[in-house]
């Protein structure tokens, strides 16, 4: 056979390069399984990466509406919206525009559509009755969101918002808003996009209100006809598909039907930055695999004589020589080893390994960190929603307001010394410096504060902040900092105890005012006797004629249990 005569005729040599040859076939098919597993692995990452992007953008999303709804819900239980004159609830309208960026306009219309007051330009549209985010609103009796449009009012590009204002089981008109997309595209550029990615969100008609990249090109128009494709999916999804601006994106989405907001989000990966990596290390291994093999056939043709010829020679010779009755040992056969290819497929799944140790290690510290800020936001919105909920309970408008946000305030200094210290603890002095920093500038040298060092864990640390702050507004407006000559001190002492530090604080007043025990229980004094209690201690006022003078006690555990 030709065949079986070509074999025959290759020398020894030729057929060593022919056998290393032959021999890094199973390397060659090795590498390929290897890039064609490590590309489908990084393909099913970057999937679950872009549909929990896009998730997180629901989230973020979700909060800014949540937020507005917040606003025009304040806005709608305003006395001067509900019983003032429409000049009055303009003026007010107009000043509570002036501190928002992301609404464009407030108005307040009537059920009928008629215009109540705004907050803002003169409108020339009489009636708004024809708005279906107004009749969505008064039917349903609950927040409604619109499509995008371009303002009368503002003339800026808005998606449109309406909340019923409820009067009992009637409807007493409608606050109406305008999401300043500008804004909204802001916000989402500020989270950040990677490199090639992309973020859009889209309104039910398929329309545009927000992108990144390249926003001023897209904002306002169609989806496109494959965009629009993903906006009828019935749930949420990834697809690999080629975007408007003609980058190939592995991109997940959530359709309009299972936002709680009713617009389209999604979120792109590109395609070329997420395998570029995985080009690279291929590229890398297929030169390696190549110059090892160039290398293991040139070393074979040029050594083969020295390394297998020349011992089978004396081997021979050996075996020679014992046919023939002589007493002689054969040469010993040493072994040679081509391992640059098993040392690069050891190298590329050691650096597999490393990453993927790397990716779980990652993954692990997100979900402690994701459950340690849901369980602070948790803690936080609790602690806002009570003080919301102590603060209007008996009053309403600008007054009620401003205490309002003054605690807020008081929380949001506390939350702000604790994240100087990890979240860990913080010393009491600190905390009482931090309490007492808003008077500090006209009154600081009337406060005086001293007592031993105490760590005071973030369950502590922060109702402390809350009590000294009422503390002080209840000096500032009433007590010994009402005047020019009153003074503050604040002593304490700190015992152990076996459910942690047994803290005695005595706040004490003089050179003020004469003070009288109050008719009925105040705010404060309930909020600081609601704190003291939480932390298993007790709040003692004594209204002396020298000044306010009271006793607070408290525990301040070692270890923080979380329910």
């Amino acid at each position: 056979m030709p065949y079986g005569n070509f074999i025959r005729r290759l020398s020894l040599t030729h057929r060593l390069a022919a056998l290393t040859l032959v021999a890094s076939l199973p390397g060659l098919i090795a590498l390929i399984y290897n890039a064609v597993d490590l590309r489908n692995s990084r393909y099913a990452e970057v999937r679950i990466e872009a549909l929990r992007n896009t998730q997180f953008v629901v989230s973020e999303i979700d909060q800014i509406f949540d937020g507005i709804q917040g606003v025009m819900a304040a806005v709608s239980q305003a006395a001067e919206v509900r019983l003032s004159e429409a000049a009055v609830c303009s003026d007010y309208l107009w000043r509570v525009h002036g501190k928002l960026e992301s609404l464009t306009s407030i108005v307040i219309v009537n059920v009928d559509g008629s215009i109540r007051c705004f907050g803002g330009a003169a409108i020339s549209t009489p009636n708004l009755s024809d708005r279906d985010y107004i009749r969505d609103a008064i039917s349903s009796r609950k927040f409604s969101i619109g499509s995008y449009t371009q303002s009368r009012l503002s003339n800026r590009n808005i998606i449109p918002v309406a909340l019923p204002i409820l009067n009992g089981d009637a409807i007493d008109g409608v606050v109406l808003a305008g999401l300043n997309l500008e804004w909204f595209g802001a916000q989402l550029k500020e989270r950040g996009v990677a490199r090639g990615g992309s973020v859009s969100v889209v309104d039910r008609n398929g329309i545009i209100v927000s992108r990144e990249p390249m926003p001023e090109q897209f904002v306002g128009k169609p989806v496109g006809e494959r965009g629009a494709e993903l906006l009828k999916s019935p749930g949420a999804d990834v697809r690999n598909i080629v975007n408007i601006d003609g980058v190939e994106r592995i991109t997940g989405f959530v359709p309009s039907s299972l936002t709680p907001f009713g617009l389209f989000v999604s979120t792109g990966v590109s395609r070329q930055e997420a395998f570029a990596p995985i080009e690279r290390a291929v590229r890398a291994s297929i030169l390696l695999f190549a110059l090892g093999s160039l290398v293991a056939i040139t070393l074979a043709w040029l050594v083969g004589d020295g390394i297998i010829r020349r011992p089978l020679t004396r081997m021979v010779a050996a075996a020679e020589a014992w046919r023939r009755g002589q007493d002689s040992r054969p040469a010993t056969q040493r072994r040679n080893e081509f391992g640059i290819l098993d040392q690069t497929f050891d190298h590329l799944m050691e650096e597999n390994a490393a990453r993927q140790e790397e990716r779980d290690a990652a993954e692990a510290q997100r979900e402690i960190l994701v459950h340690e800020l849901a369980h602070r936001v948790k803690n936080t919105l609790a602690t806002v929603q009570s003080i919301a909920s102590m603060s209007f309970r008996q009053s309403q408008g600008p007054e009620a307001l401003r205490g309002f946000q003054d605690r807020l305030q008081a929380l949001v200094r506390g939350h702000d010394l604790l994240t100087q210290k990890d979240w860990k603890h913080a010393d009491l002095s600190e905390v009482v410096k931090v309490a007492v920093a808003p008077v500090n500038e006209k009154h600081g040298h009337r406060i005086l504060y001293s007592g031993p060092p105490v760590d005071l864990p973030p369950t502590t640390a922060v109702p402390m902040a809350m009590i000294l702050h009422e503390l002080c507004t209840n000096a500032m407006k009433y007590g010994a900092l009402s005047n020019a000559d009153g003074l503050v001190t604040i002593r304490w002492t700190a015992t152990p105890d076996e459910r942690g530090d047994a803290i005695s604080m005595i706040w004490s007043e003089e050179k003020g005012p004469p003070v009288q025990p109050p008719s009925q229980e105040g705010f404060g004094s309930k909020l600081i006797s609601n704190l003291t209690k939480q932390m298993h201690g007790s709040f003692e006022p004594r209204y002396a004629p020298s000044g306010l003078a009271c006793h607070i006690s408290l525990i301040s555990p070692k270890y923080e249990l979380r329910d």
